[in-house]
């Protein structure tokens, strides 16, 4: 039997088009932390994981950026706790899309998925 995982559980499939992008995180075999900021000031570790790297996901505890994430949703009101996030969720929000930069400092990366 499956358990369903938690509402605010989150881990984001990145496809491979943006993982092989040159500078996006790369967990070479192992399972690599790095620390995001976001743009309305959160921070919290998170990591890529699985073939390509395209598991991108906090570090430790999915809620963490299940409830980063699907908080700034319910908060502009594109989204009600216990419903799915569809593409109509995020066009209400305003954006679809994310975007992770790295910064100059090693481990350190700036998470925008602000409207």
């Amino acid at each position: 039997m499956v358990k369903p995982r938690h509402w605010y559980e989150v881990e984001l499939i990145v496809p491979n088009s943006v993982t092989s992008m040159v500078g996006y995180p790369d967990h070479n075999g192992s399972d690599k932390e790095f620390t995001v900021i976001t743009d309305d000031g959160w921070s919290f570790k998170c990591k890529v994981s699985g073939d390509h790297s395209k598991n991108f996901r906090s570090s430790g505890d999915l809620k963490i950026l299940g409830r980063w994430l699907k908080g700034r949703l319910e908060n502009a009101g594109a989204l009600q706790m216990g419903t799915p996030v569809t593409q109509q969720t995020l066009q209400l929000y305003g954006r679809d899309n994310f975007t992770l930069t790295k910064t100059s400092e090693e481990g350190l990366w700036l998470l925008d998925f602000g409207v």
